[in-house]
């Protein structure tokens, strides 16, 4: 078998010794679902557990055997743990529409998918935390800079990965990730769309957005990860369309930084309680300098609901 195959059996087994009779389905998700996959894929997988788990200590010895196989894993493995009861209030597209049974029951068509409003709220506050963090960015600010305005490219390059060997190699990967779940975001905001695959992002972002970004997208796709597989080119003609792409990255991230004000200060703002809620969460771990963000958290200090006030409390500093 592959280096894949053995790891994606090692999680189902692990899973099903240490809970016998527990698990409902085990789930492949992404590149190596629709068969998109390049030499340095990562893996998605999800495991759900029947029903709901029963307490949170077997919540926690899931958690833990689910690190212990990412851990030990020979690919780069990216892991998620659901339950049934769970997943009934709304599945992700990524796994309803997205993924591959791999072992169980495939309960897909009887999970409704999660409502686009929630989905797009996930996908926009996600993606100002990877805009901050990714790249080593602890704040941010409009306009944004490069994360490293020196570098060769420009600080994208800064995710390490781990090849077959084990050797590790700066990549792009949270390039990558960075463009494309922001562009999902956009994708759930201004149109309306669920994204289940990352081989669907610019394909769909041209067709319902189309905008300059469009062909940013596609070349991400085509070349950081169809030509050079997330690795770093030696060749110099390709380290300099490298660099190029790293340099509109910058453009495309204060396009993304924009919509996100927009979408903030009205979910700040809105009438609908878990609207402010979901927009204070991120703000617990990244400080949007802006004077207007800002003004509207500070507003939220004498909140009708209590819970939103508490919020308040556990944001950044900064901001109060």
């Amino acid at each position: 078998m592959s280096r894949v195959e053995d790891a994606l059996q090692a999680v189902v087994e692990a899973f099903a010794t240490a809970f016998a009779g527990r698990i409902r389905g085990c789930y492949v998700e992404g590149s190596h679902a629709d068969g998109s996959e390049v030499t340095c894929s990562d893996v998605d997988m999800v495991v759900v557990f029947k029903d709901g788990f029963v307490g949170d200590e077997e919540r926690r010895q899931a958690e833990a055997v689910g690190q212990r196989c990412v851990a030990e894993s020979a690919v780069e493995l990216d892991l998620v743990i659901e339950d049934e009861y769970g997943l009934r209030r709304g599945a992700w597209p990524t796994l309803k529409l997205g993924s591959v049974l791999l072992y169980g029951e495939d309960i897909r068509d009887g999970l409704p998918l999660i409502p686009l409003v929630e989905w797009t709220r996930d996908r926009m506050h996600s993606s100002l935390w990877r805009t901050a963090h990714l790249c080593g960015r602890s704040s941010v600010m409009m306009p944004l800079d490069y994360p490293d305005p020196q570098g060769e490219f420009y600080g994208y390059d800064q995710r390490k990965m781990r090849l077959a060997g084990g050797e590790e190699v700066q990549g792009t990967r949270d390039l990558i990730r960075l463009v494309s779940w922001s562009a999902t975001a956009i994708l759930g905001y201004r149109a309306g769309q669920y994204v289940a695959r990352k081989s669907d992002c610019h394909t769909l972002y041209r067709r319902y957005i189309a905008d300059e970004w469009a062909g940013l997208l596609e070349d991400i796709y085509a070349l950081c990860r169809g030509r050079w597989h997330y690795l770093i080119p030696k060749e110099p003609e390709e380290r300099r369309l490298l660099r190029q792409i790293c340099e509109r990255t910058l453009g495309f991230e204060n396009h993304f930084l924009r919509i996100y004000k927009t979408f903030l200060l009205a979910e700040l703002r809105s009438e609908d309680a878990q609207g402010r809620l979901q927009a204070l969460t991120p703000l617990r771990y990244v400080f949007f300098d802006d004077r207007e963000v800002v003004e509207a958290v500070r507003a939220l200090r004498g909140d009708a609901v209590q819970e939103v006030r508490d919020a308040v409390q556990m944001v950044r500093r900064a901001y109060l």
